[in-house]
């Protein structure tokens, strides 16, 4: 488990959550963007709940190690991790073939 302390509060989730979301805030900041995130952790009464964060460029997170067994939540962790890909960086691919038989290109502006 992780304690996120994030603004004057703080909250306990599963390690690979808390990884997600220090990299999803990250990638934020860096595109100076901000998200709501609904996100996985562990209520003051021990039950599992639901936290709303605000993310953005401003946030300053500190994750430390926290006390329980791991919340898992396979499904979050991968739409975070996807979300975080789209903000980038970008990476060329491969064009299998050109724009010289392309209609209606203008190439001055390529």
């Amino acid at each position: 488990m992780k304690r996120i302390h994030y603004a004057s509060g703080s909250l306990l989730t599963g390690d690979a959550i808390a990884e997600a979301l220090v990299a999803y805030a990250a990638a934020l900041a860096i595109n100076n963007a901000a998200a709501e995130v609904h996100a996985p952790a562990v209520m003051e009464n021990g039950q599992q709940g639901e936290v709303l964060m605000l993310l953005g460029p401003a946030s300053q997170i500190l994750v430390d190690d926290g006390e329980g067994d791991d919340l898992v939540d396979t499904e979050f962790v991968a739409d975070i991790e996807q979300k975080t890909q789209e903000l980038g960086p970008r990476k060329a691919t491969f064009v299998e073939s050109g724009t010289e038989d392309a209609e209606g290109i203008d190439l001055d502006f390529l």
